[in-house]
């Protein structure tokens, strides 16, 4: 198996592809859920991943229609499954565990919102 066909079987580009197929079955236009993923990459740079999964939350606002909340839920899941641990959010789990967490927790999210972004930049 050569490097590029390794890549992309890797766990974090089939959990983007499986969430770009949740986010086309969603409620609101796959175009939507772009414009939510595309800065991401931006936001976690600047501000981290605690404050990036406190500021989805915060703009899903709890409603199961929201881009923000799909996105949410999908980083949770990718979270707490990839790292192994049982919390509600990953966000409650980045707060109780210590800083080797939150840069493995960090590595993961870099690796799972940039496999978003390519998959939506992908011809269809």
């Amino acid at each position: 198996m050569d490097a590029d066909n390794a890549m992309a079987q890797a766990p974090h580009r089939q959990a983007a592809r499986e969430a770009l197929v949740e986010a086309g079955r969603a409620p609101f236009p796959l175009i939507q859920y772009a414009q939510v993923v595309r800065p991401l990459p931006m936001l976690f740079q600047r501000h981290g991943l605690g404050q990036l999964l406190a500021y989805l939350q915060l703009r899903g606002d709890g409603k199961p229609t929201s881009p923000y909340q799909l996105l949410a839920r999908q980083l949770d899941r990718w979270l707490l499954t990839t790292l192994a641990v049982s919390a509600r959010t990953a966000l409650a789990a980045l707060s109780a565990r210590d800083s080797r967490f939150y840069r493995e927790a960090s590595e993961q999210a870099w690796l799972f919102l940039r496999a978003l972004r390519e998959g939506l930049e992908e011809p269809r």
